[in-house]
């Protein structure tokens, strides 16, 4: 059986222990991070929405995104051209805001949230976990792990898409 990383060990022990003490306290809001993605969202439904310059407002100039480990994205143009493949591939995809549990110590916020899709008929849903980084007040990178659910499997979480 394959080790998990050290990043994605990490990220689960600081968002379970998050929940549990924050289980009583209600959810901050209006977090950079859940701005981006309200913004996110809202733009894939706008064709030649992600450009450069969009990204410009949220992104640092050198902004990387970090997938299971592996660098996907680095720079403006780069996350513009990824998310206008993936925009321009049609369907549905929404980052569900507000996030399951999302929290900020200093300058990184920590997340836990349901990613959901439609495409070609067929449905998709993931679970993420992890943080962004910020510097001077713009998202210097993301860093997330996710575990696609399979409804054959158990359950599906009641926000994913399920028709």
């Amino acid at each position: 059986m394959p080790r998990p990383s050290l990043g994605r060990v990490l990220a689960i022990v600081v968002l379970c222990a998050h929940a549990v003490t924050a289980a009583a306290a209600p959810e901050p809001s209006g977090d950079t991070l859940s701005r981006f993605f309200v913004w996110w969202n809202a733009t894939f439904k706008v064709p030649g929405g992600y450009t450069p310059a969009a990204f410009g407002e949220w992104f640092t100039p050198d902004a990387t995104l970090v997938l299971e480990g592996k660098e996907v994205i680095r720079g403006l143009d780069g996350w513009a051209a990824h998310f206008q493949r993936i925009q321009s591939g049609g369907g549905d995809v929404e980052i569900v805001v507000p996030f399951k549990r999302v929290f900020q110590e200093g300058d990184r916020i920590y997340t836990y949230h349901v990613i959901r899709s439609r495409r070609d008929g067929a449905l998709s849903c993931a679970l993420a976990a992890g943080h962004a980084e910020l510097r001077g007040g713009k998202i210097s990178t993301i860093v997330l792990v996710r575990s696609t659910l399979d409804p054959a499997k158990g359950p599906m979480d009641p926000e994913c898409w399920t028709k």
